[in-house]
């Protein structure tokens, strides 16, 4: 199809976003074996992987969006670069966004405005991220003094500078997972929570024991084989990685408690096992027109029904923004917790959902934040995350949105179930709830 051609084409619509399929890498811990790898590098292969498991041409593609949180230096608009290291067709555009952690469920969220408004459009919303290739800052002193050497005019000038070198200015700063206007990390404000709801240390340890549990008995199972592509490892592709690689099945309560807390060492309850780790991979799903999706002869899995972004006060429990997410969502769809067959809500931490669940059957809170004197509700544990969630399978932060909506998705076609929400909380006091109905055949 020419240029031409693609750009002068009337497609039929009816302005209903749907979810066709999705795919994703492994998802593996940071600094393994995705270390040679880039954000580019991941989500490109991604992306192929998704339009060759569809089928979809490629000239049918108008957007490519991903979600990535980690500063690019290499690669600024990682979506349209890989629209252009994959030689997909050039009428093809894309953005990529940061919105913390839910970057990829914000790439979702656009693609479905775009078609609500009227664009019949086929979409690859997704997101990445590399934490292996984190770019390394140096202090302001040092990125000071290579940019006066740069604009040095002689050997004499560039001398002169270099009698004004400092070798502790180069000590490169550590990266850090802190919220800028608090100066704490996520850790230390799910610390806070898990003090300030009274959630216990052997709570958070059998939350995330039944994260492993479930997430195991999902990869038996055979149900992330439909979302996961097999990855052969750059430089040297000698090693394919097919699977999730941080879920533990032997994992036992015991085990669990021996760990040290990790962000309050000394009052903590908050481990590496009853957290999510660093985590590297990519994810991407197609969005489309309904009527467009029939037209190209794609089969549509779930509708998305609707999206609801909050902010919340960073000051008062960071994390908490799900509880309020997931009942504006449903009250505004005329839907209470009943209806909904399953939620997914994100594991940052295991204090942090269960510190949501607990906000969402509590009236004083419900009063609070929807003057509402009567509590929105409980989520029964047998709706929550019963694939396991980011505690067992990780967390690439621009990946986990788009993660969340095909595991869902999936899931939703297995049970032939109707409702399903997703739920993610992040940084700045910020959180995104979606949902997703299925396309029952």
């Amino acid at each position: 199809m020419s240029m031409r051609k693609f750009y002068t084409k009337a497609h039929k619509g009816n302005g209903k976003p749907v979810l066709i399929d999705g795919a994703r890498t492994g998802f593996v811990k940071a600094f393994g074996a995705f270390q040679k790898s880039d954000v580019l590098e991941l989500f490109s292969r991604v992306v192929d992987g998704l339009i060759r498991k569809s089928g979809i041409d490629p000239f049918e593609i108008n957007e490519i969006s991903a979600g990535v949180v980690a500063p690019q230096s290499k690669n600024g608009n990682v979506a349209r670069d890989a629209i252009i290291n994959l030689g997909l067709p050039n009428h093809i555009h894309g953005y990529t966004v940061n919105r913390a952690c839910t970057s990829s469920l914000q790439s979702i969220a656009e693609a479905q405005r775009s078609i609500i408004s009227g664009n019949p459009h086929v979409i690859i919303a997704g997101g990445a991220e590399c934490i292996s290739d984190v770019p390394i800052v140096f202090s302001r002193k040092a990125r000071e003094f290579l940019a006066s050497l740069n604009f040095a005019k002689s050997p004499t000038d560039k001398l002169k500078l270099l009698k004004t070198f400092n070798l502790k200015s180069w000590l490169p700063e550590q990266p850090a997972i802190k919220e800028p206007l608090t100066g704490f990390t996520m850790g230390e404000h799910a610390e806070m929570m898990a003090k300030e709801n009274e959630i216990s240390r052997e709570e958070q340890d059998r939350f995330a024991l039944a994260s492993h549990l479930n997430a195991a008995k999902a990869q038996k199972s055979g149900y992330f084989l439909e979302e996961i592509l097999p990855i052969w490892v750059s430089p040297k592709f000698g090693e394919c990685v097919e699977a999730d690689n941080m879920v533990r099945e032997t994992t036992s309560l015991e085990k669990l408690s021996t760990l040290k807390p990790a962000f309050d060492k000394k009052y903590g309850t908050l481990t590496a096992g009853n957290s999510s780790a660093l985590t590297d991979g990519a994810s991407a799903v197609i969005i489309a027109d309904e009527g467009r999706a029939i037209e190209l002869g794609l089969k549509p899995k779930t509708r998305i029904v609707d999206t609801v972004f909050v902010g919340i006060d960073p000051n008062d429990q960071l994390l908490i923004g799900p509880a309020v997410a997931i009942p504006l969502l449903l009250k505004r769809n005329g839907l209470t917790i009943e209806n909904i067959d399953l939620f997914e809500i994100h594991e940052a931490f295991a204090a942090q959902v269960l510190s949501c669940v607990k906000a969402m059957g509590s009236a004083a809170f419900c009063e609070k934040n929807f003057g509402d004197s009567k509590a929105f509700g409980e989520i029964p544990g047998e709706k929550l995350n019963v694939n396991g969630g980011a505690i067992a399978i990780g967390h690439p932060f621009g990946a986990t949105g788009a993660r969340l909506v095909m595991t869902q998705a999936n899931e939703l076609k297995r049970r032939k179930a109707q409702y399903g929400v997703v739920a993610i909380c992040a940084a700045g006091g910020m959180a995104g709830a979606m949902l997703l109905e299925n396309i029952i055949d």
